[in-house]
């Protein structure tokens, strides 16, 4: 049944609150288990509910959104208990892995689950519900008389989906918070519709200095490779605004483009546990045949698997028996399992979302594990940046397009040069080689000169460090201190960076050469970069190699 089948419009928001009278800020919080920060952000969000109904929190992928909703939960409960014993709490989700997660971390608390094929308890006071199930033909009429004054909205980017707006109207007075790592649509439309504020955790940069995110590699196929031309090269999108998976078997599900994946793979994770995007359930399969003939022990999961077969397999996966996973959008939310070493990424996407909730399946911390691989093989660093590239979420709460800068991929346009050769794209060896385009150790994220990557880093390299970026030596001596905005790889004597907006040019001594007035300087990539002066003049190129900066028209 369709979730969608009750509402086919958004709907406003209805304020006032006629539910049981908390005083939030005054609630007795029991911080048990939590870490600093989440005790904080919980009580951010207590403040936020003294004035208003429906809030949203943002939080990364892997720093436990789970632990601080059912901990607001526990103390929702508790306060019910004495005060409003007829209050009722919902935890809602679309994934039975979010509900089996959520279900879990409730721990001894008592609670009834709403899911297709498990007998309802809805006498008890805490549910946690999947969305299709509550809003279906044969339970709608039920659920809508319930008295559900506090609702936890999992993953709530999906929340302007039409199943969950249906909540505003079935509990117009119902207190609402809404958790995700990435308050970010496709439309860039915003979710101030449902949401009247949000709450921003730190940055994935905070979160890996202070060791609560995993140390990581990340290494992509190069800005002018072929493949990344042909990504930049399609045209046709789906209903949502993604590719038409589709068009990209067609295009990437090859032998040779999966050849570089494997061989990828054994350059920089052979050994390691981790998880593969594929596109599509051929493609899937098709990786799986080619790693297992190559010894590696894989499995495959996608939508068509049994549920029973799924547990097994993933069982297996955390037990060290399989070490390879190949999905097609399955674990992209929901799924907890620390000790990932690597992720690849073989399936080019449009969505900031998707991209952030995939490479956050590897940045969680375990104890055996020093270090993470993301193994970027569509390029899609090109497109959003790094996992700690900074992004305004607030701008895109809002509904804004932050616009250069924001790594929402909205700056990516075709690449029209890719179709005016009449040729077959050849995916040499050479061609896809892949790069180490950001290390993230400790407080300290150098990006490796793309000039200089074989063997060694190079004699300057590009670091960010609380947010910003400035440039070091072969022995991590600081030459720029980190206080730009952005920055691309020295070459030949200068360095491509933002400041206050605009992009110029500097000397490896930190003298400006151009100054910052051009809407965009791209990286010199053989030997030339790409300058726009405004956000909608036509890009040209200027000569890196000349002693002076010529334009190539």
């Amino acid at each position: 049944m369709r979730t969608d089948e009750y509402l086919d419009q958004e709907i406003d928001l209805v304020e006032p609150f006629d539910g049981p009278a908390i005083q939030f800020s005054h609630i007795q919080p029991d911080d048990t288990g939590l870490r600093p920060y989440q005790s904080a952000i919980k009580h951010e969000v207590y403040n936020l509910w003294d004035k208003m109904n429906n809030v949203m929190l943002q939080m990364p992928t892997g720093t436990g959104k789970t632990i601080v909703f059912t901990s607001i939960v526990r103390d929702i409960r508790r306060w019910c208990i004495s005060n409003s014993p007829d209050s009722k709490i919902l935890i809602i989700a679309h994934r039975r892995e979010l509900i089996a997660q959520a279900s879990d971390k409730l721990g001894s608390i008592v609670h009834g689950i709403i899911q297709s094929g498990i007998p309802m308890k809805l006498n008890r006071a805490i549910q946690v519900a999947s969305i299709q199930t509550f809003m279906s033909r044969r339970h709608y009429e039920t659920m809508r008389r319930e008295r559900f004054d506090f609702i936890i909205i999992d993953e709530a980017h999906h929340s302007m989906a039409p199943g969950y707006q249906k909540l505003w109207e079935m509990f117009p007075n119902s207190k609402k918070l809404g958790v995700t790592a990435t308050p970010w649509r496709m439309s860039h439309s915003g979710f101030r519709t449902l949401f009247n504020d949000i709450v921003l955790s730190r940055s994935i940069e905070w979160f890996v200095n202070n060791g609560y995110l995993s140390n990581y590699d990340y290494v992509s196929i190069r800005r002018d490779s072929e493949l990344q031309r042909s990504i930049n090269s399609i045209d046709r999108y789906g209903v949502d605004g993604d590719y038409l998976e589709a068009e990209l078997s067609e295009m990437f599900d090859k032998d040779k483009i999966r050849a570089e994946l494997f061989k990828s793979y054994k350059k920089f994770c052979d050994g390691k546990k981790g998880i593969i995007y594929a596109i599509d359930r051929r493609h899937a399969a098709n990786i799986r045949d080619l790693y297992a003939t190559r010894g590696v022990a894989i499995c495959m999961i996608d939508g068509t698997t049994p549920a029973e077969e799924r547990k097994e397999m993933i069982e297996q996966f955390k037990q060290g028996e399989i070490q390879v996973i190949v999905n097609v959008n399955i674990f992209s939310e929901g799924f907890d399992c620390p000790d990932i070493e690597f992720i690849q990424l073989a399936r080019p996407t449009k969505s900031l979302a998707l991209y952030l909730q995939q490479v956050g399946r590897g940045l969680r911390i375990s104890k055996n594990k020093t270090i993470s691989i993301i193994l970027d093989n569509v390029g899609l660093y090109n497109r959003f940046g790094t996992p700690m590239s900074n992004r305004h979420w607030r701008y895109h709460f809002e509904g804004h397009d932050g616009g250069e800068g924001y790594n929402d991929g909205t700056g990516i346009t075709r690449d029209i040069s890719f179709e005016e050769h009449d040729r077959t794209p050849d995916y040499s060896e050479d061609d896809e080689e892949m790069v180490v385009v950001e290390h993230a150790e400790g407080g300290q994220q150098v990006r490796p000169n793309e000039a200089n990557q074989a063997a060694k880093l190079g004699d300057f390299n590009i670091f960010r460090k609380n947010g910003l970026y400035g440039m070091c030596d072969s022995h991590n001596r600081t030459i720029i201190p980190p206080m730009y905005e952005d920055m691309h790889p020295y070459y030949r004597g200068r360095i491509p960076f933002k400041q206050n907006g605009l992009w110029g040019i500097m000397l490896k001594d930190g003298t400006i050469k151009v100054k910052p007035k051009y809407y965009y300087i791209g990286p010199f990539i053989d030997g030339r970069a790409e300058v726009r002066n405004t956000v909608d003049s036509e890009p040209y190129y200027i000569n890196g190699d000349s002693k002076e900066l010529t334009i190539i028209r």
